[in-house]
């Protein structure tokens, strides 16, 4: 695998999207390209990062550093500036609104520092259509354990204790769901699964 001594995380969630950030990865790649920089940084679409007010968002790794609001006649400059000269571009940083303090590092705003992820732990750091970025930060371990590992006896067990309930109005606990099923009569169960709870929007607790 190649290795780049810097990483891009642009945004390409809806909202990053509706403003603009197709064409800010375009001209940030052609402009990288042109630089002879592209070799060298690497321009990864992630999932959404969260602040979608901001749009289209960039952290650039491994600096942390948060840029906001990106346009295309922007990046000329930042490529210059920031990737050349190693002047990060302070006009680009988030500005708190009640201090006007202009913050670089993602870390440091208010909006994220506050924040403890747990579920969306890897928002903004992926590129969602590589699965082995996502295998690389133990994606898929918890199945892979329970599809090698455990009976389904345990699994129900595991799921019972851990008190995961259902994403919608009722709360329902999962383990009770899983283990009806296992009793119920026949060889053949199915599982209904209502896809749009993997949307962080709809989670009961959010991250």
């Amino acid at each position: 695998m190649k290795t780049y001594r810097t990483h891009l995380l642009l945004c390409g969630g809806t909202a990053c999207h509706a403003s603009g950030s197709e064409a800010v990865r375009d001209a940030l790649k052609e402009e990288l390209a042109k630089r002879k920089l592209d070799g060298e940084i690497r321009v990864v679409e992630t999932g959404c990062n969260g602040f979608c007010a901001q749009g289209p968002v960039m952290v650039v790794q491994p600096d942390n550093i948060f840029y906001q609001k990106l346009k295309v006649e922007d990046i000329p400059e930042l490529v210059e500036e920031h990737f050349l000269k190693g002047r990060p571009v302070e006009r680009l940083f988030y500005r708190e609104p009640a201090s006007e303090e202009t913050i670089p590092s993602l870390d440091d705003i208010p909006f994220f520092s506050r924040q403890l992820l747990r579920v969306l732990r890897n928002r903004g750091t992926l590129d969602p259509e590589l699965i082995d970025e996502y295998i690389a930060r133990d994606g898929y371990m918890g199945a892979s354990k329970a599809l090698l590992e455990m009976t389904p006896e345990e699994i129900i067990g595991e799921m019972k204790k851990s008190g995961l309930r259902g994403r919608g109005g009722a709360g329902f606990p999962t383990g009770m769901k899983w283990e009806f099923a296992g009793r119920s009569e026949g060889d053949i169960k199915y599982v209904l699964c209502n896809a749009d709870e993997g949307d962080p929007g709809a989670f009961m607790d959010r991250s």
